[in-house]
């Protein structure tokens, strides 16, 4: 397997997803033309599905042995996931190119009934085709298309076959019969993931069962989980604008994944799929069943509000950890409910819409109870329209600070309270009843404004105002050099806007952040050379 080694050239700095789409800097990454395929075979699908030949590649190795994943790309540290027959690295490019930004690399082992699909087959042409819609897609929260390749091999094997009507030891001859014998699929995307949802929810739901004090270091991961419901809606509303007009299909906390910066981003459109099962992805599949919609699970009539249904269950699962509770809470509560605790078979909201009411009104409920035991400094409590308090300065004292949480604390419960409701309708039985997803955002909106870091994102506040997915171009967020050379990224998109790192010994994160008047300073980070310098750059005057 490949490997990051010493010998390959340094990495360039992560950029922030906003600066990544602005500066095009996905479009310096073009495939050449050493190995690629040239029969019209393999080659009229990909022109087909109007991919262009610098930014998709079939490879041919004459019939020797085929690229071993993530070749011909560098893989840095161990796999990011996997999942069947997928495996996602983190990758660098390939030392040919000079193109060297970090990426995220998807290998897809790609069958059709259980066999490799042949070139002229139609799961093949369908799963083109959705990387082609991936080309189309520049969202600040969905991972961006950089490029992608396929690469197979044929396995040789002699048939001994006698001619009718002919006798003896000449009428024997032998012909050569051509199988593909491995095909893969590797889409190279923009940005490599920190973890997923998933992760980070379970993370928080740990550091809240330890004490007070882990839960109070982890407590930036629950100040960004806030902002993720109004990321992630208009991103969703992004996909089904009707200029782009595509289905996730397939929304869970697996294919939310977070960034260097902490923000969300939608990523699988379901590709693996398409290989896997030999038809468009119609009906539910084994993986997805947890989230799929009731039409789904039917395979009744519907539209792009199914999206909303499986973006409903994973909101209801953020709101069970932002009071306190693992993500798994949800689906335990929900069985009880129905009286089927020791149920055998996977879960499926689906099946548990009759008590859904009523998880609603419980985990009211609990925010109403935590309210109650929060001390009360003041005869006034917010209400959920009021404009909620932001962080508190490090002058404060630290009686000052312990009523600044308090208060976010309390803003916080209220905020949950106020999304319960847009939740159950989001998770309707009848799909005519959910919103759209463009009217997501104006019901999550609040949340931004419980805590100042990481505050309202820009991107999404200019597609609630214009329609616009990114505000105007601005200049590129400018990068440091450390005394070895190796590059430091700023982050300024939002006001004191974390780098994440994995922890040496936790594989959680850590933080580390620092303002300090108009400067924004990048500060050594744990797992950077001992000669990394900290480097300040003047506020540009753009909005932070």
């Amino acid at each position: 397997m490949s490997t990051d080694s010493a010998g390959s050239q340094a990495s360039q700095a992560m950029l922030h997803m906003l600066d990544y789409i602005t500066t095009h800097d996905h479009d310096h990454f073009e495939w050449d033309d050493h190995g690629r395929e040239e029969s019209e075979a393999w080659l009229r699908p990909v022109q087909d599905a109007g991919l262009s030949p610098q930014k998709h590649k079939v490879f041919n190795h004459a019939n020797k042995e085929y690229l071993k994943p993530p070749q011909p790309f560098i893989q840095i540290g161990p796999e990011l996931g996997e999942s069947g027959s997928t495996i996602v690295y983190k990758v660098s490019p390939p030392d040919d190119q000079g193109y060297r930004r970090p990426l995220a690399l998807k290998v897809i082992v790609c069958k059709e009934n259980a066999h490799p699909p042949g070139p002229d087959s139609n799961v093949r042409k369908l799963a083109l085709q959705e990387v082609r819609n991936m080309v189309a897609v520049r969202h600040p929260h969905i991972v961006v298309y950089v490029a992608s390749f396929e690469d197979y091999c044929i396995s040789n094997r002699q048939v001994r076959q006698r001619r009718a009507g002919d006798t003896g030891a000449r009428a024997v001859f032998r012909r050569v019969d051509q199988q593909i014998k491995r095909h893969i699929l590797g889409i190279a995307m923009y940005p490599p993931a920190q973890c997923n949802l998933r992760t980070l929810m379970l993370d928080i739901a740990s550091a809240a069962a330890h004490s007070p004090r882990t839960a109070e270091e982890e407590n930036w991961m629950v100040q960004y989980l806030h902002s993720y419901f109004g990321c992630l809606s208009q991103a969703v509303s992004y996909l089904h604008k009707s200029t782009v007009r595509i289905r996730h299909k397939d929304i869970k906390p697996e294919n939310v994944v977070i960034d260097d910066f902490g923000f969300p981003l939608l990523t699988d459109f379901g590709l693996s799929k398409h290989f896997e099962t030999g038809q468009h992805s119609q009906g539910p599949t084994a993986k997805t069943l947890k989230y799929a919609d009731p039409e789904a699970m039917q395979e009744t009539q519907r539209d792009e509000r199914s999206d909303v249904f499986s973006l409903g269950c994973v909101f209801l699962e953020m709101v069970t950890v932002l009071l306190g509770k693992p993500p798994s809470y949800a689906e335990e509560q929900l069985e009880r409910m129905a009286g089927n605790a020791d149920q055998v078979g996977e879960f499926k909201y689906t099946d548990a819409l009759d008590n859904l009411q009523e998880y609603i009104d419980h985990l009211e409920q609990v925010a109403e109870d935590q309210l109650d035991a929060l001390p009360s400094p003041s005869p006034d409590r917010p209400t959920p329209s009021t404009n909620l308090p932001p962080s508190m300065p490090k002058s404060q004292s630290f009686r000052e600070r312990e009523k600044t949480r308090q208060r976010e604390r309390e803003a916080s419960l209220i905020g949950v309270i106020k999304v319960l409701r847009p939740i159950r309708r989001m998770m309707d039985r009848d799909y005519h009843v959910r919103p759209y997803a463009r009217d997501l955002y104006p019901l999550f909106r609040h949340l931004y404004d419980i805590y100042e870091s990481p505050g309202r994102c820009e991107n999404c506040e200019e597609q609630m105002l214009t329609g616009r997915s990114r505000p105007p171009t601005r200049a590129p967020t400018m990068v440091g050099v450390a005394a070895n050379g190796r590059q430091l990224p700023l982050q300024r998109t939002r006001s004191n806007s974390p780098t994440l790192a994995k922890s040496p010994t936790a594989g959680s994160f850590t933080i580390r952040r620092m303002r300090a008047n108009s400067l924004y300073v990048v500060k050594q980070a744990s797992h950077l050379p001992t000669d990394a310098v900290g480097i300040a750059y003047p506020h540009n005057g753009h909005k932070v």
